[in-house]
């Protein structure tokens, strides 16, 4: 009983909980998170950065041995055998000659002389009689003409050189420039989202703006209708006014497209569903800043700085992997046969050993790759101080675009509320009839320019200032500057 009315609860609880959340507005920081989830460059840098994680554990189980299980079929087109004929000559005479050697020794220990002669001679020729009887006619086989073999083989690298140490090295540092390369993807994600919804919160000004705009021309015309009515001046006062409106209204519904579209390039920035629905209710207000030059240390946090960096040590690591071409190499060998069921009698159960290998002329292409390295790392090197004086310069001049677009704000604000103050003037005025219904119109157009031309330049200080926190290698942190204004 009690899930039977718990179960409804949390359905409610459920139903509510979405629809709170896609009813409050979305903070760029919450964009930032809705990114790092489902964007697919994310996705894609990260398993990038797995792969190189992976290539890394197998380097360092480099020197670790190998062990490889050799089986084969073996068909000769003979079996190996062994000549003995070729030799029976000199083992028949020499074993003959031993014989009577060894019976003189004998004779000699007992009578202290030797053998007579001709006793020798008897002794020689019946050995030589018996041996060459006994010897073989035949030559015996060594293996069969068919066999199969099945064993272990083990090597151990023992000294390569710095070879092994090089292959650690490269597969670290590439390690880092993939999570530097992720690092980037996120940082340029974070400009691209936060330039987007720079733009979107200043739609929503210009909507509103335009809102105002509509809301004024309509209160002027229902006025100007009134006047002509009543023969108070002439109809085509009227006509104009309704004009004004009409296009006043079309930028209005032109700035919603516009929103709508941003809307949707902000859905694929974030990796989500292209109908989802993101509550982006903002307005664009401004806020000043006090950015200086920053120093080298802050110049190096920007992850293209990182990159350039990664790839001089790179370079260099590629130098000595070069020059590691020219040593030998040692390894430990190991072999046991694991079927030796008519194997050959030359092979045997099992051997252990030492294998050096070194290339001793190879055209000088080992050199040459050496040469080639060294004039990498000088290029990579050059590359790198390039990377940071383009950094440094783009950094300065986004500072100086921000002093300038801060004076135009400061002037475009003064101006702003000026025209403000002298459209309700005239719209006093005009109430009393001391300004012509054209005078309003004049004035609305002339406060909806410079306000846009305001909003405008406080767009293009905080892309500015995105850009600035994009090369610093930062981007999140314009969040600071936009999610307070709600």
């Amino acid at each position: 009983m009690k899930n039977v009315f718990l179960y409804p609860l949390l359905v409610l609880f459920f139903i509510s909980s979405h629809f709170l959340c896609h009813s409050q507005n979305t903070s760029l920081q919450s964009c930032f998170s809705l990114a790092r989830t489902n964007n697919l460059l994310i996705k894609q840098s990260q398993h990038s950065v797995q792969a190189k994680r992976h290539t890394l554990s197998a380097e360092r189980l480099s020197m670790l041995p190998s062990v490889d299980l050799l089986a084969g079929y073996n068909y000769l087109s003979n079996p190996l055998t062994i000549n003995l004929q070729t030799v029976k000559n000199g083992v028949v005479l020499g074993s003959s000659q031993q014989s009577v050697y060894t019976a003189n020794e004998v004779y000699r220990q007992i009578t202290g002389q030797d053998l007579p002669l001709q006793v020798q001679q008897d002794i020689y020729n019946t050995s030589k009689n018996i041996i060459n009887t006994a010897y073989p006619d035949y030559n015996p086989e060594l293996s069969q003409q068919q066999y199969f073999t099945a064993g272990l083989f083990v090597r151990q690298p023992i000294w390569l050189g710095g070879k092994l140490n090089t292959a650690r090295n490269a597969a670290a540092t590439d390690l880092k420039s993939g999570m530097i390369n992720q690092q980037m993807v996120e940082n340029e994600l974070d400009f691209a989202i936060a330039i987007q919804y720079i733009r979107v919160l200043y739609l929503n000004t210009l909507i509103k703006l335009n809102e105002e705009t509509v809301t004024a021309f309509a209160d002027n015309e229902t006025f100007v209708a009134a006047l002509v009515k009543n023969n108070m001046i002439p109809p085509y006062f009227q006509n104009w006014t309704k004009v004004l409106l009409v296009q006043a209204r079309s930028r209005q519904n032109n700035t919603l497209l516009d929103k709508q579209n941003g809307l949707a390039e902000m859905n694929r920035l974030l990796g989500v569903p292209s109908d989802t629905n993101l509550k982006i209710e903002g307005f664009l207000q401004y806020r000043q800043s006090s950015m200086q030059l920053p120093d080298n240390s802050l110049i190096a946090q920007n992850p293209i700085m990182q990159m350039a960096g990664n790839n001089t040590l790179l370079a260099r690591t590629n130098i000595r992997g070069a020059r590691s071409l020219l040593l030998p190499n040692f390894f430990g060998i190991a072999n046991i046969n694991l079927y030796q069921k008519e194997l050959p009698v030359t092979t045997p159960p099992w051997m252990v050993g030492l294998e050096l290998q070194w290339n001793l002329f190879d055209g000088f292409k080992n050199y040459q790759r050496v040469q080639v390295s060294k004039q990498v790392a000088e290029e990579v090197s050059l590359q790198e101080t390039n990377t940071r004086n383009g950094i440094s310069t783009k950094i300065a001049v986004a500072l100086n675009r921000l002093s300038s677009i801060q004076q135009d704000i400061a002037s475009l604000d003064s101006a702003r509320r000026e025209a403000i103050i002298t459209t309700s003037l005239i719209n006093e005025r005009a109430r009393n009839n001391f300004s012509s219904p054209k005078d309003i119109n004049d004035a609305l157009i002339i406060r909806e320019e410079i306000e846009k031309a305001f909003y405008t330049s406080v767009l293009g200080y905080y892309l500015a200032l995105a850009e600035y926190f994009n090369l610093t290698g930062s981007s999140q942190r314009i969040a600071e500057y936009l999610d307070q204004h709600k």
